[in-house]
């Protein structure tokens, strides 16, 4: 079955109505036809069955045949923040880390960043990021659509460890210190949400990393391995769904710490 995605404005208890982008990829790559049997994917949490019912200008009319909570949405709420990249890396980012299922990105510009976008043009970047996580829910049929902040800088980020049960900054330059179960406090259960920050292709200075630990992060390396910023963060997101989320033993892995 053919998955689409529904703004829940245009939802009611039977009805569903289709426009723009996936009302047109419906009628015209798809080709199908009232009497066809869809799904639909809300971005709040909820998947439904439907049978498009009529197509107008205006878009696809379905009727509802079913509803449930939709799968794939993970049990740690995961953030992650980005030091901004080159366009097509951060375009591939959005798709790679919607499918991990983080909830939050929220792109910066570091000290370190080499792209450094003006603001109109950050704003165009975050519509199609959009675009491009409404496509990965769909293929991935996550319960909920990954929400995309506004460029912010380095300081912004710091600030949003104390909204966040675990924060963890992964640099390169650390070579001890490594996420596990076991660098939660003692006695702590699994972190509900996780901040995990990532530098741009410069990474980030010295001065960065004081400031983040100051503001209450986990400063962890990931490896002898210097990675790219945009695998670090695939990599980095694998690291906590396996630990606390749905990649891994999840409570089973804390209590053996």
């Amino acid at each position: 079955m053919r998955y689409f995605f529904v703004d829940p404005a245009r939802l009611t208890a039977a009805r569903a109505q289709l426009d723009g982008d996936e009302a047109w990829h419906v009628k015209n790559v798809l080709r199908l036809r009232p009497g066809d049997a869809i799904g639909l994917l809300d971005g709040a949490g909820f998947e439904y069955t439907g049978i498009i019912d009529a197509m107008t200008a205006a878009g696809v009319e379905v009727a509802l045949t079913g509803s449930r909570p939709a799968a794939g949405r993970s049990p740690v709420r995961i953030s992650v923040a980005q030091g901004y990249l080159k366009e097509k890396k951060m375009d591939r980012l959005v798709r790679q880390l919607s499918e991990m299922g983080v909830a939050r990105w929220i792109p910066f510009v570091g000290s370190r960043s080499v792209a450094r976008p003006e603001a109109a043009r950050a704003q165009a970047r975050r519509k199609r990021w959009r675009k491009i996580a409404v496509d990965a829910l769909k293929q991935c049929r996550r319960g909920s659509l990954m929400q995309i902040d506004d460029v912010v800088d380095f300081e912004r980020v710091a600030a949003l460890a104390a909204a966040h049960d675990l924060s963890v900054l992964f640099w390169e330059e650390e070579t001890a210190a490594r996420l596990s179960a076991g660098s939660l406090p003692a006695g702590a259960g699994a972190p509900a949400s996780v901040l995990v920050v990532i530098g741009p292709e410069g990474g980030f200075t010295p001065e960065e990393t004081r400031a983040a630990k100051a503001a209450g992060f986990f400063v962890a390396g990931m490896g002898p391995r210097v990675m790219r910023a945009e695998t670090a963060a695939v990599a980095a997101c694998a690291i906590v769904q396996y630990l606390f989320g749905d990649l891994g033993p999840g409570q089973k892995n804390l209590d053996k710490n």
